[in-house]
């Protein structure tokens, strides 16, 4: 194909992918020197002027000619209301009908709804006009945003590839995703967005990478590693790290939901709470508590805040569950205090199914909460 004569034009309202030009040299240094882009992508540290010049007049014309990656120039509206250079997206060739997504924003048109409109648009084209039948996405494990647009533009995700994108001198995780031609362009999941909820004390939020010398301490203690054995010993880093991640990708596959539990006015982390699994209308509660944190009643009201956020409607924010429930081993006089100062109700117990750290099998005690029950 002859750069930029046979790339075509495609719009989708306000957004449109076209050839690049040389005129988006600034646009693209704004994009390329963004914190964002330098974090998520290989863009050469110190991008300049010149470079954009390079990019746009060298490697993006040797792509079409070649047929190795065919990449659009991404134009829309700016908040400033001047209509200029959004992005790039691409398809780079995979062989056999299968080809490689990659895309990365103009921060000023980030969360907009550009790049969602973009990626289907590149779709299509691949689909229809290249005779594409898969499209595979691969991103940075945490690269969350692109994630997003992948979910929304029907992506079918895959897991982790571990140790597999290059990413200046390392070998990184992988999230993977593909899209046939024939999966419905829409989201195949639920995505939790992870709401901030807080109290007068408590600030309830995402896992952040700060948490997690005291999420180590807190999963390295004698108390926590009696009570939930199941836990890796010794606890490390990685070991909190991938909490975290678990905890991200469960939010974006609408099974789970986590929280870090952190004092309102300093934000530092006092323990976790979380919903690890869910029928949709009922779901499980889960806590543990950093030991400087014990005896303060923090987790009691930790757990009044989470059930608020279970029970009320989604129109008003919540989940609209029905009922929430929770398993504390027997003995575990401390997790069941703060299950029944919430109003749940033991209602059984299910024998020695539980192995303690010091070897013991003990029962679980089970308690549950209806809607119909909570105070409100």
């Amino acid at each position: 194909m002859t750069f930029p004569d046979d790339v075509p034009t495609l719009a989708d309202g306000d957004v449109t992918l076209r050839a690049h030009r040389l005129d988006d040299a600034d646009a693209c240094v704004e994009q390329c020197v963004d914190p964002v882009s330098v974090r998520w992508t290989t863009v050469p540290y110190g991008y300049d002027h010149a470079m954009a010049v390079d990019w746009l007049t060298n490697v993006v014309p040797s792509g079409w000619e070649s047929g190795a990656e065919r990449s659009f120039a991404i134009e829309s509206t700016h908040p400033d209301g001047r209509r200029r250079f959004s992005g790039s997206v691409s398809l780079r060739d995979a062989q056999d009908r299968r080809a490689e997504i990659a895309f990365g924003a103009h921060p000023a048109v980030r969360g907009r709804g550009v790049m969602t409109a973009a990626v289907n648009l590149i779709l299509d084209y691949g689909f229809d006009q290249l005779g594409l039948e898969t499209v595979i996405w691969l991103s940075n494990v945490g690269n969350v945003g692109s994630r997003r647009v992948a979910w929304k533009t029907g992506f079918r995700f895959g897991g982790v590839l571990p140790r597999w994108l290059s990413h200046r001198g390392e070998n990184l995780d992988a999230w993977v995703a593909t899209l046939h031609k024939s999966d419905k362009r829409e989201p195949a999941s639920e995505w939790f967005d992870i709401p901030v909820i807080e109290s007068n004390r408590l600030r309830l939020r995402p896992i952040a990478e700060a948490d997690l010398p005291r999420l180590v301490e807190a999963s390295s203690d004698e108390r926590t590693q009696h009570w939930l054995a199941f836990m890796p010993s010794p606890y490390g880093e990685n070991d909190a790290r991938g909490f975290m991640v678990r905890s991200v990708t469960g939010a974006m596959e609408g099974v789970s939901l986590n929280w870090a539990v952190a004092d309102r006015d300093t934000d530092v982390f006092l323990g976790t709470i979380g919903l690890p699994r869910s029928a949709r209308s009922s779901w499980e509660i889960g806590y543990t508590m950093h030991p400087d944190s014990r005896g303060k009643h923090i987790m009691r009201e930790a757990l009044g805040l989470v059930v608020r956020h279970l029970f009320l409607p989604e129109v008003d924010g919540g989940l609209g569950g029905c009922r929430a429930f929770l398993k504390a081993a027997d003995g575990n006089t401390a997790s069941q205090y703060v299950a029944t100062a919430n109003g749940f109700t033991l209602y059984g117990r299910e024998r020695q199914s539980e192995l303690l750290g010091d070897g013991q099998r003990v029962d679980m005690l089970l308690f549950d909460l209806l809607r119909a029950e909570w105070p409100g």
